[in-house]
């Protein structure tokens, strides 16, 4: 089981859940925080977690995804 995965997933929704996001579908919005999860984990599978800021990092990735899409 790929457990960073879950940990993505859980981050995403625990920060949308934060900023009051719903879009009126909660079955669409889960799986939004499903594929965000996926494509987040995929663009930073090198990240160094140990010099970057994995919360800012969720974040900012979110702010994008929440209020630009």
């Amino acid at each position: 089981m790929n457990y960073k995965l879950l940990e993505t997933v859980a981050d995403i929704a625990y920060y949308a859940g934060q900023k009051g996001y719903y879009s009126g579908d909660s079955r669409q919005d889960m799986m939004n925080f499903i594929w965000w999860a996926k494509e987040f984990e995929e663009f930073h599978e090198n990240t160094d977690w140990d010099s970057t800021d994995y919360i800012l990092t969720i974040e900012e990735y979110m702010e994008k995804k929440l209020y630009l899409e």
